[in-house]
């Protein structure tokens, strides 16, 4: 049964502390309609059959395992809020998860700026070699290698997913590759 958190205060103000106090109830949720029920049983097969495959693609491309599970959430619950508007459920989640990826590698960027460490010129590929690799590319360029031989979609359904153009795809997978191949293969 789904419970709803109502804050309830203290009509009274005769609380010690200054603040209005507040606190927070658990009271049963009402009744779920028909139509939102078939909408939690359709979210819930997309969830069962693409988190893994998200979070799969989610850590390809932000390196993090912790970083990965929390783009995918974040990915699903945009999903769950936009699902009675969404003609294709699989693809917006995809790309919500591509978007989130990408929004947590800038942010990641912009706290290195921040500590003003100088970039590392250097790559030590060690044992996560592809993985270390994949790092060095710039996020476009990551995510559209990553979907193109990850996830295994064609340059046509990379350049939807990302809202680019083909030849921009082509030539990110293009310029993706020479890079990667230079760091492998020094």
């Amino acid at each position: 049964m789904a419970a709803e958190a109502v804050a309830v205060t203290d009509p009274t103000g005769a609380d010690d502390d200054p603040s209005p106090a507040s606190v927070v109830e658990l009271r049963p949720a009402p009744a779920a309609a028909a139509g939102e029920r078939a909408r939690d049983d359709g979210f819930n097969e997309l969830f069962e059959r693409e988190r893994r495959p998200m979070v799969r693609l989610a850590y390809l491309l932000v390196g993090s395992e912790a970083q990965a599970e929390e783009v995918v959430q974040d990915a699903f619950a945009a999903v769950y809020v936009r699902w009675a508007t969404i003609d294709n459920p699989g693809g917006f989640l995809r790309r919500c998860v591509v978007n989130g990826a990408k929004g947590s590698l800038r942010r990641r960027a912009v706290e290195r700026r921040k500590a003003l460490r100088p970039p590392d010129e250097s790559v030590d590929l060690g044992a996560r070699e592809l993985l270390d690799a994949l790092a060095t590319l710039p996020p476009t360029m990551r995510a559209v290698v990553v979907l193109r031989f990850y996830a295994g979609q064609s340059q046509a359904e990379i350049a939807e997913t990302l809202g680019l153009r083909l030849g921009t795809v082509k030539s990110s997978l293009h310029r993706g590759l020479a890079k990667l191949r230079e760091v492998i293969e020094p």
